[in-house]
């Protein structure tokens, strides 16, 4: 990898001071590499539960991640409209008749930017997180 030097960067008016230092930002940004502050931070799904009857949706969210890749603990009690992304949405295809319970699962893995690890390697990292759709008889309530 090359070296980039920066030899003169002089802001001479005080209205072009923010664009300087966006630009003095993008800069650092680019010669330290980009690291996710949220490598130390474990992702999760909004919400992580629902109660669900048969053809009902649910809308969840995965936070504090990067590329999220989704799945399902079976494929006969519900579906998912993507297995990729931050938002999918949850569509009950099950009538049981006791509740049954769904874990959705969501992964992303990105770079970890741990401090203590001299070595500088940023190593890829699975975080995971789930969330429980519980599935009840048309005729409950939930």
């Amino acid at each position: 990898m090359g070296v980039w030097y920066l030899k003169s960067m002089q802001c001479k008016s005080t209205s072009l001071l923010p664009g300087c230092a966006a630009a003095l930002a993008a800069l650092a940004l680019l010669l330290a590499g980009c690291e996710l502050e949220s490598a130390d931070r474990r992702i999760e799904i909004s919400p992580n539960s629902a109660t669900l009857k048969y053809g009902e949706s649910v809308t969840l969210n995965a936070l504090y991640g990067y590329i999220y890749a989704w799945s399902l603990s079976s494929t006969t009690l519900g579906t998912l409209n993507t297995r990729s992304g931050q938002q999918v949405i949850y569509t009950s295809m099950s009538d049981p008749a006791s509740a049954e319970v769904q874990t959705i699962t969501v992964t992303s893995t990105f770079s970890d930017n741990d401090t203590n690890n001299s070595s500088g390697s940023n190593a890829p990292v699975v975080h995971t997180a789930e969330a429980y759709i519980t599935h009840i008889n048309s005729s409950n309530s939930p």
